[in-house]
């Protein structure tokens, strides 16, 4: 099983998430993600739910992304996820290849049909139905995957479109850059069967086997293989080792997501080591190739260097 991190740019500054990702470079971790937002998500209100935007510094996910990959040497890089609403597909797809040849092969490109109507609607950016969202995306990543692979593309679609376009550098990777869709729905799933390397879910470990389930009757259904997606799974932890803290996450996540006590410490990294070893393997025995861990401001360093230490080998 792999590890990866999120720091999402919040409350933070770019030195501060610095010294974690060159930690995290050192110490073992697969991928470092940063998100793609432009107002603080936490604390607030779970997503979808109509909660207000919280106060706070926010950077740009894909600026700092590719300032921390340049400090970097061996992590994959990526957002979870950007949304597809606020750039326009070529612009993206530009992005991403150039990231990769920043870091010689190491960006991931993480799309999603975007989520946060408040904060469109503060920057008028355009936030059109959930089935017009998910049409933008399924373009947008048929146009990913055409730009990368063919000298000039012609795309008529029904939201974007493509007149004889030259894209120049390609991928550094012989077999492409890495897609991971991330979200929940039938729709959304059928999308990153057809287009997708990767897929990301909020899903318990009990939770895999019917997503699971569904997503290989999809890919085969698209002519592909269950092997040929690799499914990550966002986990929230805490790595201070303080109960109080580790109660105020568990507390947290039942009032934005629900369960009990028990369910909950079932599926996040709390405790000791042979606790956070015993939620990972459950995961992968749940079928997840790799757990992308959530790190919040202020950032942890001697606890990542614990967990790096007594918890990684045992599961990585």
């Amino acid at each position: 099983m792999h590890l990866a991190f999120q720091t999402p740019p919040e409350h933070t500054s770019f030195a501060a998430m610095r010294d974690v990702w060159q930690a995290a470079d050192e110490l073992g971790f697969r991928a470092g993600f940063t998100f793609d937002h432009f107002v603080p998500l936490n604390p607030g209100q779970r997503p979808g739910t109509g909660g207000g935007v919280p106060d706070g510094p926010q950077l740009e996910g894909w600026m700092t992304l590719a300032a921390l990959a340049a400090e970097t040497r061996n992590l994959e890089v990526g957002t979870l996820v950007t949304g597809v609403t606020y750039r326009h597909p070529a612009v993206l797809a530009k992005m991403t290849v150039t990231l990769d040849h920043i870091t010689g092969g190491r960006a991931i490109l993480g799309l999603g049909a975007a989520w946060h109507d408040a904060e469109h609607a503060m920057y008028g950016i355009p936030y059109p139905p959930v089935g017009e969202r998910m049409g933008r995306l399924d373009e947008a990543l048929t146009m990913f995957s055409r730009l990368c692979t063919e000298e000039r593309v012609d795309f008529e679609g029904k939201w974007y479109e493509l007149h004889d376009a030259v894209f120049d550098p390609k991928p550094v990777r012989p077999g492409g850059i890495p897609i991971l869709v991330g979200g929940s729905g039938p729709r959304l799933k059928g999308i990153a069967a057809r287009h997708a390397t990767m897929f990301n879910s909020f899903s318990a470990p009990w939770e895999w086997a019917e997503v699971n389930a569904d997503l290989d009757a999809r890919l085969v259904a698209a002519g592909r293989q269950p092997a040929d997606m690799e499914r990550t799974a966002f986990v929230f932890g805490e790595l201070s080792g303080d109960p109080a803290e580790e109660d105020a996450l568990v507390a947290h996540f039942q009032r934005t997501r629900g369960g009990t006590d028990e369910e909950v410490r079932s599926r996040v990294l709390t405790g000791d080591p042979d606790a956070m070893a015993t939620v990972l393997r459950s995961y992968e025995a749940a079928g997840v190739g790799m757990a992308i861990l959530n790190l919040q401001s202020p950032f942890d360093l001697a606890g990542l260097e614990r967990f790096a230490r007594d918890v990684l080998p045992a599961v990585a």
